[in-house]
């Protein structure tokens, strides 16, 4: 039996004003590509309009074109960010399905339930972290400014809210696909600790940074979701 991962996603939708040229669509992201550039340095309240001109290159009346307000600036900058975020988790997923896919019969019911499974997620836990808190490292703080700004701006909220939940979809239908009991309350267990990882990952240059210490961790809480014990495997 093949195991295919759904590819269900968020709707990406922008708020500001619509360009209706090619050109004009195109400075309208560049605006949006500054302005995400200011949040990663400045944290959100850096979003200004003429900060942004300055940083787009581009006449300060662009910005209030495309935009009305400040709000509507941050709102639309928070949902490029979600959709470059989105293109990452639909990425960890396929990578998390890749070693179920061409399994059938005896060897999809040892992947799914044995110690083998708590490694494959454990280690595409890791990877994923990795990724963001090294290569993709300013999505990653722009992320964790975006979560602090959307507990002080109420318009923000729900755009946050659901872009927390495009991970957590993921991780619930893959819980579900390996028999968790609770894969709603367990894709949060592993949520949390994936965003404390990145945030300690934050505080640390990236060499300092110990992928050994994220796996183990992440290793000993998708073994105890499971119920699967691999201590040892682990010692071996």
């Amino acid at each position: 039996m093949s195991v295919v991962a759904k590819s269900a996603q968020s709707e990406i939708k922008y708020s500001g004003r619509k360009a209706s040229r090619v050109g004009s669509e195109q400075r309208r992201r560049a605006i949006l590509e500054a302005a995400l550039r200011i949040v990663v340095r400045e944290g959100v309240r850096g979003i200004r309009h003429r900060n942004v001109a300055k940083e787009a290159d581009v006449p300060l009346a662009a910005t209030t074109y495309y935009f009305k307000d400040i709000q509507e600036l941050i709102g639309d900058t928070f949902m490029l960010y979600a959709e470059k975020a989105q293109s990452v988790v639909n990425i960890f997923a396929r990578k998390m399905y890749e070693p179920l896919e061409n399994a059938d019969g005896k060897k999809l019911a040892e992947l799914t339930t044995g110690p083998r499974l708590v490694k494959i997620i454990a280690e595409q836990l890791t990877s994923y972290v990795m990724d963001k808190a090294v290569r993709d490292r300013e999505m990653l703080i722009a992320d964790q400014a975006f979560r602090y700004e959307a507990v002080l701006n109420a318009s923000l909220r729900g755009l946050a809210m659901s872009h927390e939940a495009a991970l957590e979809q993921k991780l619930i239908e893959f819980l579900n696909l390996v028999h968790s009991s609770h894969p709603k309350e367990d894709a949060q267990i592993l949520i949390s600790t994936i965003r404390r990882a990145e945030y300690d990952a934050l505080l640390k240059a990236p060499e300092e940074i110990q992928p050994e210490v994220i796996l183990r961790t992440l290793t000993r809480q998708v073994s105890l979701i499971l119920k699967i014990d691999v201590a040892e495997e682990t010692a071996a």
